[in-house]
């Protein structure tokens, strides 16, 4: 689906690195020079891009393919999420399919000797509200355990919440790690990767083409796995909606610290509200904190404020933990990710039947978006899937309003539901600047 009035490719954006890509140097990759002749481009050098590459060179070893990144590979939603891993695929329930996705994701970590810190992860779910509490404590979903308001001011040292479930299915991974295992996979079976190489417009056709500043790739299939950015490329800008976060890291904190934190006991914890706010422990020992900052008006994935984001998040993560005022934050960097109406991430087939998109994973992106690459590359490759009947999920999608209506609905709703009221004067202030 293309998107009237799009207002071009953010191309020369500044992407400070994410602890996570800091700790984990992608391989090298050179920069598209020329006009080229392919099988498939990929454009999109995420974990979803680069499953696909794999298991369609891996399908099809006789295949050309390449990757296209506008800046490094791995250097978008792939290296700056929290490293939260759920057997889940928004709206869909079958239980059994997201089981395979996640057994599937395990086979190839392991089958490509890839260590990225994978571990189950004992999760709390937060309440700050009084009323949602009661409600959740009346009746709590099988296999949790009601954990006191009480416990939690001496266990993790936080009197912000008024209770929390201990949730158990959570495992962690170093997303840094994973993208460049997806990255070298992709190389060891024959793809070839690309970065700062943007692709500057699709055109559709047989076969299609993918402009980039230094050559044309004339490309028998094209799959677009640029999740937030496909707005700007042309795709899906009245359906996806792209959700600016930022995060904050302290410095490594001591085994005794860690203890008397409570991360030991709860590793990774999800404060459930509309905006959501995630903590968590690092492989390395650091405490994390990531919180969403909302909508860039004409869905741009540039947030202009990065001062303003900086300091609200610190705002927050102290506010929950005080403490860490003392221990101060050695690390920050900003993301985005795509997110839907429906909350169903958008995967198919566009433009005649050769241009693919999986989109807008709802930020819970590192298992689906594995998966929707293998989904994409059996398609390509013509092989059958028992779990094929969820390829297509376009007609699916709500639209969402124009560019005017979106900032008015938007903008408001999410200065409102900001993590806290005390702070909400400080962050109208910061929105405005959109």
């Amino acid at each position: 689906m293309r998107s009237p009035g799009r207002k071009g490719v953010e191309v020369d954006d500044v992407r400070k690195d994410s602890l996570w890509a800091s700790e984990a140097p992608m391989p090298p990759s050179p920069r598209l020079e020329g006009d080229r002749e392919v099988d498939l481009a990929i454009i999109g050098g995420g974990c979803t891009g680069l499953s696909c590459a794999y298991y369609a060179k891996t399908f099809r070893p006789d295949w050309s393919v390449i990757v296209l990144d506008s800046h490094g590979i791995g250097a978008g939603a792939s290296s700056r999420n929290s490293g939260a891993v759920y057997a889940h695929h928004h709206g869909i329930d079958d239980v059994s399919m997201a089981r395979r996705g996640f057994d599937r994701l395990q086979r190839f970590m392991s089958e490509e000797g890839i260590e990225c810190n994978f571990r189950p992860a004992p999760t709390l779910e937060m309440f700050a509200s009084k009323r949602v509490a009661r409600k959740i404590r009346s009746g709590p979903p099988p296999d949790t355990k009601w954990v006191q308001p009480e416990d939690l001011r001496e266990s993790i040292r936080s009197e912000h919440y008024t209770g929390a479930l201990d949730s158990p299915g959570y495992f962690t991974i170093h997303p840094g790690k994973l993208a460049a295992g997806h990255a070298r996979a992709a190389m060891r079976v024959g793809a070839e990767l690309f970065e700062r190489s943007p692709a500057l417009e699709v055109k559709s056709g047989r076969p299609s083409e993918v402009v980039t500043p230094t050559g044309t790739v004339r490309a028998a299939h094209v799959f677009l796995a640029t999740n937030a950015h496909a707005p700007r490329l042309g795709f899906f800008g009245r359906n996806i909606i792209p959700v600016h976060q930022y995060s904050l890291a302290t410095r490594k904190l001591t085994d005794e610290e860690i203890r008397s934190f409570g991360l030991d006991r709860w590793p990774l914890r999800f404060e459930l509200r509309v905006l959501p706010v995630t903590v968590g422990l690092t492989p390395g020992g650091q405490m994390f904190v990531r919180v969403v900052l909302g909508y860039a008006s004409f869905n741009s994935c540039v947030w202009r404020n990065i001062e303003g984001a900086r300091d609200y998040t610190r705002r927050i993560f102290e506010q929950r933990y005080p403490w860490l005022a003392d221990i101060g934050f050695t690390h920050d960097w900003h993301g985005v990710t795509g997110h839907t109406l429906r909350g169903r991430e958008i995967l198919g087939v566009v433009d005649g039947g050769n241009i693919h998109v999986s989109l807008a994973y709802n930020g819970l992106g590192v298992m689906p978006g594995h998966t929707n690459g293998y989904f994409t590359a059996c398609r390509l490759a013509g092989r059958d899937d028992e779990d094929a009947r969820y390829f297509d999920s376009i007609s699916e999608q709500i639209r969402v309003p124009g560019e005017v209506l979106r900032s008015m609905m938007f903008k408001p709703v999410m200065k409102m539901m900001t993590p806290t009221r005390s702070l909400s004067s400080h962050w109208v202030g910061t929105l405005k600047k959109y």
